[in-house]
């Protein structure tokens, strides 16, 4: 084949792959009461907790440190009057 067929044929595998997404495969899913629509999806734990927890108290520490900082100035600039 030459690449403008393949190139012809890959475009049409792609948008028929990706497809309208407005149309919903059964009717089931829009027949869903609107109540179970508006609930906040079940948290699942995940790899990455450990992390964010670590992120969450190295900010913690950090804004500890500033005010530190910021009263460490404060003592000097009075001791410098």
């Amino acid at each position: 084949m030459n690449p403008k067929a393949w190139l012809a044929l890959t475009l049409v595998a792609l948008m028929t792959g990706c497809g309208g997404g407005s149309a919903s495969p059964s009717g089931e899913t829009s027949k869903a009461p609107a109540a179970a629509a508006q609930k906040a999806p079940e948290r699942r734990e995940t790899v990455f907790d450990p992390w964010v927890g670590t992120i969450d108290r190295a900010k913690g520490v950090q804004s500890t440190v500033d005010e530190q900082a910021a009263e460490q100035r404060r003592k000097i600039e009075e001791a410098t009057r």
